[in-house]
């Protein structure tokens, strides 16, 4: 669509000059509007207050919510976050062990053994055989 002169380029240009003339004046008052709400001392204190409250309603749920696990003897997330720790803890010590029983055999030339089913017993008994019946 041609401007007056029958450049387009002249009429975009000035709707992007007032798209951003409008944006950077809506951006001003918005600025100055909450600079005004968020720097009052009443804000301070109300969000202050409302932090206060829930942080109180959040430890007496936890708290009543680990007495009704407790009492139904169900794991609570403490019990769980410290079941973690202990699994962690013991993956640590047993990886160290392979690692060291890896460099004693090094050291002494033992091939490493198999894997696990191979160490696992022989089956020795027979299942029975089915009976035919010629009757």
């Amino acid at each position: 669509m041609p401007g007056q002169n029958g450049n387009s380029q002249s009429s975009s240009t000035d709707v992007m000059d007032l798209w951003r003339s409008w944006f950077n004046e809506t951006e001003r008052q918005l600025n100055g509007f909450f600079g005004e709400i968020l720097g009052d001392e009443s804000f301070a204190r109300a969000s202050s207050g409302y932090v206060d409250a829930y942080s109180v309603i959040q430890r007496s749920l936890n708290q009543s919510m680990e007495r009704y696990l407790t009492t139904f003897n169900l794991p609570t997330h403490s019990d769980i976050t410290d079941l973690g720790e202990r699994l962690s803890a013991i993956e640590e010590r047993l990886a160290s062990l392979e690692t060291t029983l890896r460099s004693v055999a090094e050291k002494v030339d033992i091939a490493p053994t198999g894997s696990v089913t191979k160490l696992r017993p022989r089956r020795t008994r027979k299942p029975t055989a089915k009976k035919t019946d010629a009757s």
